[in-house]
């Protein structure tokens, strides 16, 4: 529960963030539109001029990369978007003009796309976008009755109302929110499963046909540390290696070396042992510790 007063915090957050940020953002979207717009009529109005008089040839070059950064049909959702939808066709067909223009300026030079530009009517069609473009105010609006479908055929795009942006919100912050506590849950869980009791039992483990006399030192649901006496010379088993050790009322379990010192090897289990079978080696540790100490006596 320690968490709820950070998620009701994270929950509340979005509806007063969207009030105000939601129309700046939509705002912003519309003045960098606009923005693109007025630079393009400047980049075909200089390409068209250097057709007229021959100079500046870089303005071909710089009409290019505007098109190439701003593909038509991102160009037109984004209009779209910004209401602008009853400005789309004009822009489209402008486009179209100089994308046609730039092929017969590379194919045939400068003579031939001058006298297609005058045949397709590119200054008076320049002349008409610029003087419904540049004048509109950067935070431009459209009445929300102005919603008949582009000539593209594909439909105006429909704002998301700021109501539905913070449903939206809340439902995926609930989500995260539901997310992390089932992540706690399971980490918990997790911990228990690992979480170590201190043991004092003798044990066997048994690797091959090596047979090694031991003591549980310590152990969880899902591993143990267990000392093990042998001979000088005699090797423990290596990380890794699939073992057996046999524990009192347990009988064999099977395991996997993880790590080994001098004389410990630590384990984990094939298969999780119960929390019973746990919660009878921690009593038989016990009474060993008070009845029978012998038993753990170090073998000479």
């Amino acid at each position: 529960m320690k968490h709820w007063p950070i998620l009701l915090a994270l929950l509340a957050a979005p509806a007063a963030l969207l009030t105000d940020a939601g129309a700046a953002a939509a705002s912003r979207a519309t003045c960098m539109l606009q923005s693109d717009l007025v630079m393009f009529q400047h980049e075909a109005r200089g390409f068209l001029e250097h057709l007229r008089t021959g100079n500046d040839p870089g303005k071909a070059r710089q009409l290019q990369h505007w098109l190439e950064d701003h593909p038509v049909v991102s160009l037109r959702m984004s209009m779209r978007r910004a209401g602008m939808e009853m400005y789309e066709p004009l822009a489209t067909r402008l486009i179209t003009q100089q994308k046609g223009l730039l092929e017969v300026y590379r194919r045939q030079g400068q003579a031939k796309a001058e006298t297609s530009a005058k045949r397709l009517g590119t200054a008076a069609l320049l002349e008409e976008f610029a003087a419904r473009i540049i004048p509109l105010p950067c935070d431009f609006s459209p009445e929300r009755a102005q919603t008949a479908d582009s000539a593209s055929g594909m439909g105006p795009v429909r704002g998301i109302s700021q109501e539905t942006a913070v449903v939206s919100s809340l439902s995926a912050l609930l989500l995260a929110s539901g997310g992390l506590l089932l992540a706690e849950r399971l980490a918990r869980r997790h911990r228990r499963r690992r979480r170590r009791f201190p043991c004092s039992l003798p044990c066997s483990l048994k690797s091959g046909s090596l047979l090694l006399r031991a003591k549980l030192v310590d152990i969880s649901r899902m591993g143990a540390k267990i000392r093990v006496w042998h001979l000088p010379g005699t090797p423990l088993p290596a990380s890794k290696c699939e073992v057996t050790v046999t524990f009192p009322e347990l009988g064999d379990i099977r395991a996997q070396v993880t790590w080994q010192s001098a004389d410990y090897v630590g384990l984990k289990f094939s298969r999780q042992i119960t929390g019973e079978n746990l919660r009878t080696l921690r009593s038989w540790s016990k009474r060993t510790e008070t009845g029978a100490p012998a038993a753990e006596a170090n073998p000479a």
